[in-house]
């Protein structure tokens, strides 16, 4: 039964894609801005959950301006989501038309010398067409992924990704497929930015509050000695446009693994909320951040 349900929805998603890549690529973003707007004003699909995460992490906001945050946030990930059903139609020309790099030298010099890099994501703005991006600038990029529960959809996407050269490095297989990854000079994006519970997680400041934080990109460098980069997706006022920007991140080992863990993921979580505080709606705000607590603090669930 679960099968045949799977089969429907993947047949409901392809229609929706066949009409999506129909359209110039102009009208499908307001098309998914439109989308956004029926999730977040009639569908109301986790606007409880976004409303209290800006809420806690900016207090600071009234209630006018934190609404008007939300509705963006649900505009930016319909577009972001027409922008990934989109990837047939984008070549070479688009990316260059509408990519804006900053940061690259870092990138640039591990390539020269064929080193490996961990890089360092978040659900932040178009962050597939991110992946495809940087693929398409001729860097050699592995995405940590976690399989999709409909083997249909799963299929789909992972097609889209490998159709602009992203490689695609399944969760199950990371520790033995990423090592190897970074040791043939590739790099290895992680996005990091959601709960890891209390088992795996390590527990860092964010927005003034302790936060699990998945320890990956971490151990990915700990163990390899390679370069930790972070990079974000900014969509432009134009919103076809996007700047990718990169940082490197300054670290060295100190010797105590699990402190070198809680201090490498520490400072990228901090520069994440960096970049959260300036463009609030590119975020994804529909997680629940914050549900693993420790100790006696409650949860904001």
């Amino acid at each position: 039964m679960k099968k045949i349900s799977h089969l429907i929805e993947f047949i409901l998603l392809f229609i929706f894609n066949i009409f999506v890549l129909m359209m110039p690529l102009k009208l499908a973003l307001w098309f998914g801005r439109r989308l956004g707007d029926i999730a977040f004003f009639v569908l109301k699909i986790r606007r409880d959950v976004v409303m209290k995460n800006l809420s806690f992490a900016f207090s600071n906001k009234n209630p006018d301006e934190l609404f008007d945050i939300a509705r963006r946030t649900y505009q930016n990930f319909g577009m972001s989501m027409v922008e990934l059903l989109s990837f047939p139609k984008l070549n070479n020309s688009s990316f260059k038309k509408n990519f804006e790099f900053e940061g690259t030298e870092f990138l640039d010099e591990l390539l020269m010398q064929k080193k490996g890099a961990v890089l360092v994501g978040a659900h932040f703005g178009s962050w597939e067409l991110q992946g495809a991006a940087i693929c398409n600038k001729g860097y050699p990029m592995d995405v940590l992924v976690i399989r999709q529960h409909n083997y249909y959809v799963d299929a789909l996407l992972s097609f889209y990704r490998r159709s602009k050269r992203i490689g695609i490095i399944q969760l199950k297989m990371a520790l033995r497929d990423g090592l190897k990854a970074i040791k043939n000079g590739r790099f290895v994006a992680i996005l990091s930015d959601q709960d890891a519970g209390r088992r795996d997680g390590v527990f860092v400041d964010f927005f003034n509050r302790l936060a699990s934080t998945p320890q990956g990109p971490a151990a990915f460098a700990l163990h390899t000695d390679v370069p930790v980069v972070i990079g974000f997706c900014i969509r432009q006022k134009s919103f076809m446009k996007h700047k990718i920007k990169f940082i490197s991140v300054d670290f060295k080992k100190s010797g105590n693994y699990e402190n070198d863990i809680k201090m490498l993921m520490s400072k990228c979580t901090k520069i994440l909320e960096g970049f959260i505080k300036k463009y609030p709606d590119h975020w994804f705000w529909f997680h629940k951040r914050w549900k693993t607590v420790i100790d006696n603090t409650p949860n904001m669930y």
